[in-house]
């Protein structure tokens, strides 16, 4: 199966090199890359180069394409860009700062083609931390195993609401581009707009689809700063309304108020984590707390 791997670029100079490097020795080489620079203030778009002239020889049998943007319009936009351009059977998006390892796309292709899946997550490696997700232990019954690290989800949009399910970080999932359809990233979007994504993707996809899980580490995620989980914020205000939240905010369908519930978790949680003092964390509970003890309800309903 041929893959596509959309690169989405913005001032990432210290880590695009290995970026590509990771993509240069696959085992199996993508069929086509495509990077677009988000208007990058650095040297990011010079390293890309240097790093594609440098491991030319391992892209011979690979069409690469680099996309410059004149302004900034943020990852969803880029990322949208690149389904539009990609030619591959199944697509995936990498982001500029993180690596596959060398078995990643031998491993996906395989995989998908031989056990006929449509959407396959996979597992991801925070560096430098090393800490593994997802831990599947509380969702394991959900699962149905096809080997020791190899899952299908016959309820997909069930078990991608617990907590300890791990859908777009690291842009961790892998698809059939067919599956797509008219399905596009949210643009001006920071918070959550990964698992927005492939929720809809998921919704969108058929119920003889098979939809897996390979738990073991598949991409090695940096940890950086500037990155979402190292965020800080001056007051509550920043912290805006997860994209999902938003969407099914009046929803009656119990697997989007399932996903309101764990993303309000999380939401919750990265704000007592994030914002400075206890006024800005007493102030972003009094606004949100008729949001999040209703959403709150919703997973606790999750596991009857």
């Amino acid at each position: 199966m041929k893959h596509t791997v959309v690169i989405p670029l913005y001032n990432k100079e210290a880590y695009v090199y290995d970026t590509i490097r990771s993509l240069a020795f696959q085992d199996k080489k993508a069929a086509q890359v495509v990077i677009i620079d988000d208007f990058s203030t650095d040297q990011s778009l010079a390293n890309l180069k240097e790093a594609l002239s440098f491991f030319a020889p391992q892209f011979l049998q690979t069409k690469v394409q680099i996309i410059e943007l004149k302004e900034n319009k943020g990852p969803g936009n880029a990322r949208n860009m690149g389904i539009e351009l990609a030619t591959g059977d199944l697509i995936s998006f990498l982001d500029a700062d993180d690596c596959y390892v060398s078995s990643c796309l031998r491993d996906v292709s395989t995989i998908m083609e031989k056990e006929n899946i449509d959407v396959l997550v996979l597992g991801i490696l925070l560096v430098p931390s090393n800490y593994y997700m997802p831990n599947i232990k509380s969702f394991e019954k959900e699962l149905i195993s096809l080997s020791n690290d190899l899952f299908i989800m016959p309820d997909p949009l069930h078990t991608v609401s617990s907590p300890d399910f791990i859908m777009g970080v690291g842009s961790n999932v892998v698809v059939r581009k067919n599956r797509l359809t008219n399905i596009r990233y949210e643009v001006d979007v920071s918070l959550n707009e990964g698992i927005d994504f492939w929720y809809r993707v998921l919704k969108n996809t058929p119920a003889s689809s098979r939809v897996g899980l390979l738990n073991k580490t598949c991409i090695e995620v940096r940890e950086v700063d500037g990155s979402l989980s190292r965020i800080r914020y001056l007051t509550w205000k920043e912290l805006e309304i997860p994209v999902s939240i938003l969407r099914y905010r009046e929803s009656t369908n119990r697997y989007d108020q399932q996903l309101m519930g764990m993303l309000s978790q999380r939401w919750l949680s990265h704000a007592m984590k994030r914002l400075p003092s206890l006024k800005e964390k007493g102030l972003f509970l009094f606004h949100h707390c008729r949001l999040l003890i209703k959403n709150s309800y919703y997973l606790k309903t999750r596991s009857k």
